[in-house]
């Protein structure tokens, strides 16, 4: 599952438009045509459009609405935020019922599906699906490795960085700490490498090839960035224990690969900005 409503959507059936068809609480059952009414509602987010006839069909015949509806997959909507804008649309649908317990009813199921799939939403009232930023960097970090397909080099950097990570989340050891952190670092130096034609280059160097920055502390930052796992004993170098202030933690480890990794997006022309905010 890679936590997006796309991939999530197959699940969808099950865990929430069938138990909205089955609902029923005291006096109050689920309305009969439904499925029709959530058919016409996506018809707005689909890609490509229903047709005059099967959007007529859906309206007369909630049997075949049914069937249509349930059939959809997640990429025959235009786009992920597509998703979240009918899941939203599909609120409003059920409201307009007004049969006692059924808005409630569909927010409990729409959440339960989101911690569930470990989705990368938030209900927050009254009604809005909020993308959360650790979604956008899981996307960030999905391109990382789309970028890297094809390219043995980058490839391998990003796996050393991935077998570190696992081996210090093991061994809690310090010395392999450093190791992930450098190996974060080298397989940014090698994106930027590749992009400027340069991989023999440092990340040093680089940061000044680069055009990209949209301001110049930014590039300092990762120049600074660069610095610490240059001048910081058994990070990439020897180092220099002049200016080490304390040990490092995990917070440091945390902290310096997101960071790496995060300024990505100004060492690559090939990154999908719309894919990393999920759209």
């Amino acid at each position: 599952m890679s936590g997006s409503l796309r991939h999530a959507w197959e699940y969808l059936a099950v865990e929430l438009w069938e138990p909205l068809a089955d609902y029923s609480a005291k006096d109050a059952t689920a309305p009969p045509d439904l499925f029709s009414d959530l058919f016409v509602a996506a018809d707005e987010y689909l890609s490509p459009h229903p047709t005059d006839a099967e959007l007529e069909e859906a309206r007369n015949n909630p049997d075949k609405a049914r069937q249509r509806f349930l059939a959809l997959k997640g990429t025959d909507f235009a786009s992920e935020s597509a998703i979240v804008n009918f899941l939203e649309a599909a609120r409003d649908v059920i409201a307009d019922y007004e049969i006692a317990g059924y808005e409630d009813f569909y927010q409990r199921c729409l959440r339960e599906v989101l911690r569930k799939f470990n989705l990368r939403y938030r209900l927050d009232e009254p009604f809005i699906l909020r993308f959360l930023l650790p979604g956008s960097f899981t996307n960030l970090y999905t391109e990382l490795h789309r970028l890297s397909t094809g390219n043995n080099h980058l490839a391998g950097l990003l796996t050393d960085f991935e077998k570190a990570f696992d081996h210090y989340a093991r061994t809690q050891d310090p010395t392999d700490l450093k190791h992930c952190i450098g190996n974060a670092s080298k397989y940014v130096e090698g994106l930027a490498g590749v992009t400027c034609g340069k991989p023999e280059s440092s990340l040093g160097d680089l940061c000044k090839e680069l055009k990209d920055w949209p301001h110049g502390a930014m590039q300092a930052a990762l120049s600074n960035l660069y610095g610490f796992c240059s001048n910081y004993p058994g990070i990439r170098h020897a180092g220099n224990p002049a200016g080490v202030r304390r040990d490092l933690a995990t917070r440091d480890l945390t902290l310096a690969s997101l960071l790496l990794l995060s300024f990505s997006g100004y060492l690559s022309p090939n990154l999908d900005e719309n894919a990393i905010l999920g759209s």
